[in-house]
């Protein structure tokens, strides 16, 4: 009986020591690119969108969504196949446009609506949606290479 319950305690502790590791706010970075390195300020998102499309990704629909949500310029959702992803555009000759693309590098994720969400960025351009895309390296490699 004290081996059970030796054996019980014990991976209580090991899942409550996993639960911890784990925090809940911490960022949540894709990765290390440096989203300043790619210059595509002047390309719209209809650009984005034929840049896709080059890219041998099957654009399907583009609908224009509100860009408010991130306090954005302009923004857009994109189905690909049969996965949508958020496209939004900051104009960087704006300062305050400049601070919330860093705040979203800084941090890795972007809050809509109270649920925090990985964003992957390049230049102006800053996407939702794309971590849990079938087509998640595909989308990245054409937004890393849109310039």
């Amino acid at each position: 009986m004290r081996l059970f319950t030796f054996c019980c305690l014990t991976v209580a502790a090991l899942a409550l020591c996993g639960c911890q590791s784990r925090d809940p706010n911490r960022p949540t970075r894709i990765d290390e690119f440096d989203y300043t390195s790619v210059v595509n300020n002047h390309l719209s998102l209809m650009d984005f969108a034929r840049h896709l499309y080059d890219s041998k990704l099957n654009v399907v629909q583009i609908q224009p969504i509100r860009a408010d949500v991130l306090r954005a310029t302009n923004a857009a959702a994109i189905l690909i196949d049969k996965d949508e992803i958020g496209v939004y555009y900051y104009n960087i000759d704006v300062e305050n446009q400049r601070k919330i693309l860093a705040k979203y590098h800084d941090d890795g994720f972007a809050y809509i609506l109270g649920y925090r969400f990985p964003v992957f960025m390049a230049g102006s351009y800053v996407l939702t949606g794309v971590e849990k895309h079938p087509k998640k390296k595909e989308i990245a490699a054409a937004l890393r290479s849109f310039k």
